[in-house]
């Protein structure tokens, strides 16, 4: 069953709701037109305004209550903002440039979906805090600062489905992909100062790194017990005490480390199936083996909180790079970026937003 979408559209930048008197429209005009005050008439469901100084049209949308900039089109197609999540080493920041980057080439070509940035703060992000330092300086992405955190990566998603009958439909989404630090988890008083996008978000990834795990057969430098205690602090301070209705995918990183360990036809050795559709029997199998594989190692406890308190949940394994960094952070792998199954809380969530279909089998 499918998340319904619970709400209207929140600010990219403050995360307040978009209510009508928190949109209004700024003269695109500038330089030529010094005015850069609200046009507090104009009503943001008519898709444009006249500037009442140069007489410009502009579409230029401004959030009220942060005065920040909307991205172009914001309000046009649904909102969904996906919040990463974790402890401090378990790669949010290189996963997160990763994920967008096998969005952008890739993953989209493959769902016959076009991708595009909504700003350029987008663009500028994606490529120098992500892009430049996997791809050109073949390096992990450097630890987020915990006052770096907070600039969202706001692409639109559309793609061509079929709908009843046959038919074409044209589907839309504003994805809005958001970074943290990991100082924010280690208590719930930061989290709450640190992270007030937390409770607007559509969807939680909680990325978990294996090293973390004292009963799984791999070492790291995690501290034990700590990614099941940022787990419990994010489902808790979801729900308040109750059922958390968001989608929350809880996602073991380094999932190479665990390769060795792992019987030859265990489901984490193989990669998707590609194709544009959500294929609910391969979700199925590599959620049943890490529940097994959490069992074994005595680490229930990550899928104990999350089924306890959560109304819709999964959980995944990742290979964000392909391999293990050198210990100055350089590439494995000749440098090369060989990511596996970092799409697959991906193509979950856009299941569940109503973006992909379910393949029939």
């Amino acid at each position: 069953m499918r998340t319904p979408w619970r709400r209207a559209w929140v600010c990219p930048r403050c995360f307040r709701t978009l209510t009508r008197g928190r949109i209004t429209y700024v003269c695109a005009g500038r330089p030529a037109c010094p005015d850069d005050r609200a046009l507090a008439s104009a009503d943001p469901r008519a898709g444009s305004a006249v500037c009442g100084t140069c007489g410009r049209t502009t579409t230029r949308l401004r959030c009220a209550a942060c005065d920040g900039r909307l991205p172009e089109g914001y309000l046009r197609t649904p909102g969904r903002l996906v919040a990463l999540a974790g402890p401090v080493g378990s790669g949010k920041s290189t996963y997160l440039g990763v994920l967008t980057h096998e969005l952008l080439h890739r993953l989209g070509a493959e769902l016959d979906a076009a991708l595009l940035p909504c700003d350029d703060t987008t663009i500028l992000d994606h490529h120098e805090r992500y892009a430049r330092h996997l791809y050109e300086e073949r390096h992990t992405v450097p630890k987020t600062a915990e006052d770096d955190a907070g600039r969202p990566l706001v692409h639109r998603l559309r793609r061509v489905g079929r709908g009843r009958f046959g038919r074409a439909r044209e589907r839309a989404l504003t994805l809005v992909l958001l970074d943290t630090a990991g100082e924010h988890f280690s208590s719930r008083e930061r989290m709450e100062a640190r992270l007030p996008h937390l409770a607007a978000a559509d969807a939680v990834v909680v990325l978990v790194d294996p090293g973390d795990l004292p009963g799984a057969p791999v070492r790291g430098g995690g501290v034990p017990g700590r990614s099941g205690e940022v787990l419990a602090r994010v489902l808790d301070h979801l729900g308040g005490g109750g059922k958390v209705t968001v989608p929350v995918a809880v996602v073991l990183t380094k999932a190479d480390l665990l390769w060795p360990h792992l019987p030859e036809h265990s489901p984490l050795h193989h990669a998707r199936r590609p194709g544009p559709l959500f294929d609910a029997d391969d979700r199925a199998a590599v959620h049943a083996e890490l529940r097994a594989l959490l069992r074994r190692w005595q680490e229930d406890r990550l899928d104990a909180l999350p089924a306890r308190f959560c109304a819709d949940y999964q959980l995944f394994a990742v290979s964000t790079l392909g391999a293990a960094p050198r210990r100055d952070g350089g590439l494995g792998l000749g440098g090369v970026v060989c990511p596996h199954r970092v799409e697959d809380p991906l193509m979950w969530l856009l299941y569940r937003f109503g973006v992909l279909d379910r393949e029939r089998g």
